[in-house]
């Protein structure tokens, strides 16, 4: 017997065959892939579909016009292109996500709850993204390899988020003695995730996308202090290289925080 989920995925993947059909042959669109969890070849049975459509020049204006930044509300060219597939049950527009000159729109379908990320680009400003999943493309878009950024950029990087983990660090503590849960549970993620991004810079290594929390789940104030002694043993063991990568030696309170976890003994 097919199970709920069974049926969700078959669903959108019908979904997606029937987009790749009727816009591949629609003149107003020119290429089209998917990055995400499809571009990253590691689409799960909830997997949305990040969908990334290049718009001819002609019909540019008519389907890449932003109303608005933010919105709760989209164009009535895209609304109508949207609706070919399915009743929207929701759309949010934020084009802060849109590539330059194109246009982000979320849409929950309504009855299926399928969701796309529908992102429309001019052909004059198309580059395909590495990693992607290419569905159609009649002009041959150029693929764009991300460029690993500028040392001195990365130093600086380096440098203010050492100074940023030690702060939140301190922080965090003072929240564990508090026995706010939820602010230590998402701060531990955040710290996690600023030794890990560190870590890359400084080892110079391309961006890779981590499905799933970095840090495990701490519920007792003895398992969050451990935590944060384990981070705080990494970034202590980081010290050399980091040191050597931005040129001086960063400051490492680790005094300073031990007297704020010795006041979790008392």
């Amino acid at each position: 017997m097919k199970t709920s989920l069974e049926v969700y995925r078959q669903n959108r993947d019908a979904l997606l065959a029937k987009i790749v059909t009727e816009l591949s042959n629609d003149k107003r669109f020119v290429a089209a892939w998917l990055t995400g969890s499809y571009g990253r070849n590691d689409a799960d049975e909830v997997s949305d579909l990040d969908l990334r459509l290049v718009v001819a020049d002609p019909y540019r204006e008519a389907l890449c016009t932003r109303r608005e930044q933010v919105s709760h509300q989209t164009t009535d060219e895209r609304f109508m292109l949207f609706s070919k597939f399915g009743t929207p049950a929701l759309i949010h527009e934020n084009n802060n996500n849109a590539p330059e000159g194109g246009t982000f729109t979320f849409v929950l379908y309504a009855d299926s709850a399928l969701m796309i990320d529908w992102i429309l680009i001019p052909l004059s400003r198309a580059k395909r993204d590495h990693p992607s999943r290419l569905l159609f493309d009649k002009v041959n878009i150029p693929v764009s390899f991300p460029e690993p950024e500028e040392v001195e950029q990365s130093r600086k990087f380096v440098a203010e988020q050492w100074a940023f983990f030690w702060m939140m660090t301190a922080i965090t503590i003072k929240y564990t003695l508090r026995g706010d849960h939820v602010f230590v549970t998402h701060w531990l993620e955040e710290l996690h995730g600023i030794s890990l991004e560190i870590e890359r810079r400084i080892h110079r290594l391309p961006l890779q996308y981590t499905r799933g929390s970095l840090s495990q789940f701490q519920p007792t104030r003895e398992r969050q202090i451990e935590s944060i002694h384990q981070l705080c043993n990494k970034m202590q063991e980081l010290t050399p290289q980091v040191t050597q990568f931005i040129g001086f030696t960063p400051a490492l309170p680790l005094a300073e925080i031990e007297t704020l976890l010795s006041f979790a003994k008392e």
